[in-house]
């Protein structure tokens, strides 16, 4: 090594003795050992450029440098494999575990029933269930194999949605018809029908002397927006007509046979009719109404879901639902949500429950949704509850349901003629009762029929509607999961509202001495979890009564009593 030092043209000439020393010392480690020993050596600290261009390499780490090189030739001597070995790939391992990778980046593959789920809450929602994230970095995925590809395209697919006009329908078949791979990996088809529709790109006519607009042949307009800083009637008319009703919806004769000849594998569908003032129908046939009784819809076996979205543009008589039932032979699961509060649709729902087949077994009604604070006027629900009474008509229809959920007016009479009709049966298969309360139907002599903790009589109603609702799980000894529950928002305190849950054998909600006598007689493994005798907190105010306050966080149990205070006015702020 002095040699080296001394005359450093000489280094070449020693290599061969350098390498065979540390060759000899490299033979003497394992693999393992000389992995952990690399491990172990220090990084060095990264050198500026300049302070690199000046240092030239010191003879003295040229040892070191053998030996870390012949250190890593030895071990891919030993290791690696030989030039005619496969590397292992991606693709090499099992398709299942392939799929847990991708439903940690893209969601799990989830079923398409709501049937055996094993969830507390029988009925699903299928709005977003079935989508899966869309970035063009997941869809990327699909290049890295054969096998990705087609797992990727089985989530971007797996559940579509398409515009209900002529085009979107054209669109739609142009696509799968080009790529039919793609038809069979649809489980969910959604079809929205537009209400609005741009008129882009349409004059307006002409105005000519006294002819006024109202004379020329034009479709119905809405007003978009407010016009305040619009200097000339004509700027006012042009925003008027930037939207029109739609005439370019496709009908369900030919949605039904688009989804007939596309999507054989669908099981889920979707029809939105949307909402506004005065809507149009979705007409079932292009022929006339006469025409139209003696022809039938597609016939969809594989469709076990029907969810309907803006159901009056859907359907607003019974002979509608007729035609669809007959589409659907194999329906067992039915949504259907309704915009607005409205007593037309009682009136039908209360007319189509007696045609609805014996196959449904999850069934889902919203006759009044959230997001609107319209009221159905108490004196038409009065009148209407004489001769169109809902809650009788789902009564009768529990016994052969595993699931129902239901938005809307309801009274104790459901659960007693569901006790009435289960007599009947040999095991009734309910499981899952979700009743969310918007008023409770009460005598037609009633004058105040309104709702809220403040309403004596609601409490009441909703008191009478609980007590049935317990008495009944005798004769349904398969129910395990009960709610009902009154939502009101504009509540002065909504952490009061009334409600009752039963859930595996743990009850929580409004109690009395009638509730719990019916809960020890025909579920006596059920209990409360504690008993509460009071609203809220306790306090005195500036003068020195006592008041009892809002509650912070909901109370596990409310005795129904508790409400009273309410009318003798000692529940305030603290």
């Amino acid at each position: 090594m002095d040699t080296i030092l001394q005359h450093p043209g000489s280094m070449f000439t020693e290599l061969p003795t350098l390498i065979s020393s540390s060759h000899s010392y490299a033979s003497h480690l394992s693999p393992q050992d000389i992995r952990w020993r690399l491990l172990q050596m220090p990084t060095p600290r990264p050198k500026q450029a300049s302070e690199r261009r000046r240092q030239s390499l010191d003879p003295q780490d040229l040892p070191e440098l053998l030996e870390d090189t012949l250190r890593l030739q030895a071990i891919l001597s030993r290791e690696a494999p030989d030039e005619g070995t496969r590397h292992p790939q991606l693709q090499d391992l099992p398709e299942e575990i392939q799929q847990g990778v991708l439903d940690i980046l893209m969601g799990m593959l989830s079923s398409t029933s709501s049937s055996g789920l094993g969830r507390s809450h029988g009925m699903r929602n299928w709005s977003n269930v079935m989508r899966h994230p869309r970035g063009r970095h997941h869809s990327d995925l699909a290049l890295v194999s054969r096998t990705w590809r087609r797992m990727i395209q089985e989530r971007l697919y797996r559940h579509v949605k398409i515009k209900g006009t002529k085009q979107g329908l054209e669109e739609a078949a142009d696509w799968f018809l080009l790529s039919p791979h793609l038809q069979l990996y649809v489980r969910h088809i959604e079809i929205w029908v537009p209400v609005w529709e741009r008129r882009a790109g349409q004059p307006l006519p002409e105005i000519s002397g006294s002819m006024t607009l109202e004379q020329h042949e034009r479709p119905h307009t809405v007003n978009t927006m407010v016009a305040t800083n619009l200097r000339t009637p004509q700027e006012v008319e042009n925003i008027n007509q930037a939207y029109q009703l739609a005439s370019s919806n496709s009908t369900l004769d030919e949605i039904f046979g688009c989804v007939s000849c596309l999507f054989p594998e669908a099981c889920i569908l979707t029809i939105e009719g949307g909402h506004c003032k005065k809507p149009p129908m979705i007409q079932q046939f292009r022929t006339s109404k006469q025409c139209s009784a003696n022809q039938k819809l597609s016939e969809l076996p594989k469709i076990r879901t029907l969810i309907l979205k803006g159901a009056w543009n859907v359907m607003r008589e019974d002979t509608h639902f007729v035609t669809l039932k007959n589409a659907l032979p194999n329906l067992r699961e039915w949504h259907t949500t309704y915009a607005k509060p409205k007593t037309k649709a009682y009136r039908l729902i209360s007319s189509i429950v007696p045609h609805i087949p014996a196959t449904l077994t999850h069934l889902n009604l919203c006759l009044e949704g959230f997001y609107s604070k319209d009221t159905v006027a108490s004196v038409k629900m009065r009148q209407l509850q004489l001769s169109h009474h809902l809650c009788r008509g789902l009564g009768r229809l529990l016994p052969q349901l595993e699931a129902f959920t239901f938005t809307g007016r309801v009274c104790s009479c459901l659960f007693a003629t569901a006790v009435a009709c289960a007599d009947k049966l040999h095991k009734p298969r309910l499981k899952s009762i979700d009743l969310i309360v918007k008023n409770c139907c009460r005598d037609p002599n009633t004058w105040n029929d309104g709702t809220g903790i403040h309403n004596w009589g609601f409490i009441k109603a909703f008191e009478a509607l609980v007590v049935a609702s317990v008495r009944s799980l005798e004769a349904y000894p398969e129910l395990t999961f009960l709610r009902i529950r009154f939502i009101d928002l504009d509540s002065p305190c909504p952490l009061l509202n009334p409600y009752f849950q039963l859930q595996r054998n743990i009850c929580s909600g409004i109690w009395n001495d009638d509730i719990l006598s019916a809960l020890n007689a025909t579920r006596p493994r059920a209990s409360f979890s504690n008993l509460g005798e009071e609203l809220g907190l306790r306090g005195l105010d500036k003068e020195g009564r006592t008041v009892v306050g809002w509650p912070v966080i909901r109370p596990k149990s409310i005795k129904v009593a508790s409400y009273a205070a309410f009318d003798q006015g000692i529940l305030g702020s603290i």
